[in-house]
C-alpha cells in the first residue's frame, strides 16, 4: 500500500482548472455560433432553451464571444470528459482554427502535471520498495 500526495491533482482536477483559467481564451476562438452551439445542444450539454436564447442573443448584435463565453460559464457548472471531446472535436478544430493552440496547450498541461505526478508516484514507490527490501536483507 502506499499514499498518494493530497497536493497532487488528478487529471480531472487538471482539466476543470485549465477549462476555468481558459473559457476566455476558449471563448475568443469561437467567432460563430454555427457547430458550436449546435454541438453542444445535440450532446445535450447545454439545453434547448439556452441554444435558443444563445442563438437570440447573437441575431440581437451581442458579440459572439461573449454569448461563447456565458454557455462556457454555465458547462463549468456539470464538465465532465466527454465535453471536452466535443469541444476539442476535428469538426471544431478545423471551424475554429484558434482552439487548435489551446488544445495543444491543454494537451501539455495534462502530460506535464498529470504523467510526471504518475511518474513521481511510481518513482516513490520504488524507492519505498527497495528502502523495505534492504531492512529486510538487515
Amino acid at each position: 500500500m502506499h499514499a498518494v500526495d493530497q497536493n497532487e491533482e488528478t487529471s480531472c482536477e487538471i482539466f476543470f482548472k485549465y477549462f476555468r483559467e481558459n473559457k476566455v481564451e476558449i471563448a475568443d476562438a469561437i467567432t460563430k455560433p454555427f457547430p458550436f452551439l449546435e454541438s453542444l445542444r445535440d450532446r445535450s450539454f447545454i439545453t434547448d432553451k439556452i441554444y435558443t436564447d444563445s442563438r437570440e442573443a447573437c441575431r440581437n448584435m451581442v458579440p459572439v464571444e461573449r454569448v461563447v463565453y456565458n454557455v462556457l460559464c454555465h458547462l463549468e457548472e456539470s464538465l465532465d470528459w466527454s465535453l471536452m471531446q466535443t469541444l476539442f472535436s476535428r469538426v471544431h478544430l478545423k471551424e475554429y482554427p484558434g482552439l487548435t493552440e489551446i488544445h495543444r496547450s491543454f494537451e501539455n498541461v495534462l502530460q506535464e502535471k498529470y504523467f510526471s505526478q504518475k511518474t513521481n508516484r511510481k518513482e516513490k514507490q520504488k524507492t519505498f520498495n527497495t528502502q523495505q527490501s534492504c531492512e529486510k536483507g538487515n
